[in-house]
């Protein structure tokens, strides 16, 4: 009967943090299909809906999206539809992993790290712009005015997540108006971007359902206040004992979480094109936005791009199961697959070559006299997309971890990103991000 068949989306994130998919429809009997097609050029579609001219598919090629059960989410909004989507792998013919596919890679670096002994587990706290008729929109930053004035839609939001099974924890206002910050229990590897891609999409169906809308751009005007995602990451060993900590370490970082904190520092300005991936992007990192601006990391220090965060003594949890790091330069631009493999294979080259722990550095960087940042080798991150994606052009470490397809995709779709925006005006480049995000 009609009435016992649904729509499944099968969806997959792409190289510009759009989720893109196609909608197969059966009974919930049926199960998952084993795959569905997909092209290969659509992972370089532009956030604008642009194709790269020059690109190595034109209008040949297929590939297959094959869901993961674990990832499936299948929920209804209060009054409202029921929204059932699987994540997917990118694969060929043959079900192999494509080149292209962000979620494979980052399948990749946690197997590389578990080659060691490792596991990551990680949580993207995501900032974004939330506009509801009737709600107040211009209340003080952080304030229960903001947060009530909300209301029901923020229960709303959190008891949705939690049926979708991401483990939402905080959903809080932020400085700006109409700012909120959203965040979800670490988990382990593929399970913590997952989270990420889920609760960005539930949030502006759930907003949308509410006549309103939520934008996770990074910023909405130049000059303005930014909007970011931060990534806390820990070290863990495969009989589930926590590795990053050591009381006696510097910062409280174990010799292995020392390594692994160099690496990403030392491939930071690379990284930024995987993490801080759109034009507008650069106008959030600069100094004085608690944004991060340098390549430095610093203990409990915001103006850090790496920042080792507190431990709470009054927490029933054990110190060593506390303690993490987040990485401050990224947005909700940039692909949570791209970003956490990336920050993986970063701090995977710190292991490998056993790098001592960078400075701690413990001011605003901007403050300190360029001497003092020469001698430390503290550099400014990169202030534009196009500087981003040459450092990572030139970053080999970070190349081979994604594979030349990858690389080339990327590289391909970023730059083509970057050429729309310049045929934009600035407002209607802001605009533009914030509607789409």
């Amino acid at each position: 009967m009609a009435e016992d068949y649904l729509l499944t989306q099968y969806a997959v994130t792409d190289l510009a943090a759009i989720t893109r998919g196609r909608g197969a429809w059966g009974t919930e009997d049926e199960g998952l299909k084993s795959s569905v097609g997909w092209v290969p050029i659509n992972q370089v579609i532009s956030p604008f809906d642009g194709i790269p001219a020059s690109n190595p598919w034109g209008s040949h090629g297929d590939c297959r999206l094959r869901p993961d059960s674990d990832s499936l989410v299948d929920v209804a909004l209060e009054g409202g539809p029921r929204l059932r989507f699987a994540l997917c792998d990118i694969t060929d013919l043959a079900g192999d992993e494509a080149g292209v596919c962000a979620r494979s890679f980052l399948r990749r670096m946690i197997e590389a790290l578990g080659a060691r002994g490792l596991r990551i587990m990680a949580s993207f706290e995501q900032e974004f712009w939330l506009r509801l008729p009737g709600a107040p929109t211009a209340t003080p930053g952080f304030s229960l005015q903001r947060a009530i004035g909300h209301e029901p839609f923020g229960s709303s939001l959190m008891a949705l997540l939690e049926r979708a099974a991401i483990s939402p924890e905080m959903l809080l206002a932020e400085f700006a108006p109409e700012q909120f910050e959203l965040t979800l229990a670490p988990a382990f590897g593929l399970a913590a971007a997952d989270r990420a891609v889920v609760s960005r999409e539930l949030t502006r169906a759930a907003a949308r359902h509410a006549g309103g809308h939520a934008s996770f751009a990074p910023t909405r005007a130049p000059g303005g206040i930014g909007s970011g995602v931060h990534v806390h990451l820990s070290l863990w060993d495969m009989d589930g004992k926590p590795v990053l900590h050591d009381p006696d370490g510097p910062g409280g970082l174990s010799a292995i979480g020392q390594a692994f904190s160099a690496g990403v520092v030392r491939h930071m300005a690379a990284l930024c094109a995987l993490t801080a991936s759109s034009v507008i992007s650069y106008e959030r990192l600069q100094p004085h936005r608690w944004s991060s601006a340098y390549t430095c990391m610093g203990d409990r220090n915001r103006e850090a791009a790496l920042r080792i965060c507190p431990i709470v003594s009054t927490s029933a949890t054990p110190p060593a199961s506390q303690f993490n790091v987040e990485y401050r330069a990224a947005d909700a631009t940039a692909n949570p697959y791209l970003v956490l493999g990336g920050l993986i294979a970063a701090g995977l080259n710190g292991i490998a070559e056993n790098l001592d722990a960078p400075p701690l550095i413990n001011t605003d960087p901007s403050e300190m006299a360029q001497a003092d940042l020469d001698a430390l080798g503290i550099k400014r991150l990169p202030q534009s997309l196009d500087e981003a994606l040459d450092r990572l052009e030139a970053d080999d470490v970070l190349c081979s971890a994604l594979g030349a397809p990858l690389v080339e995709a990327y590289l391909l779709a970023k730059r083509h990103e970057a050429r729309e925006c310049a045929e934009m005006t600035l407002d209607s480049t802001y605009a533009a991000y914030a509607e789409i995000y």
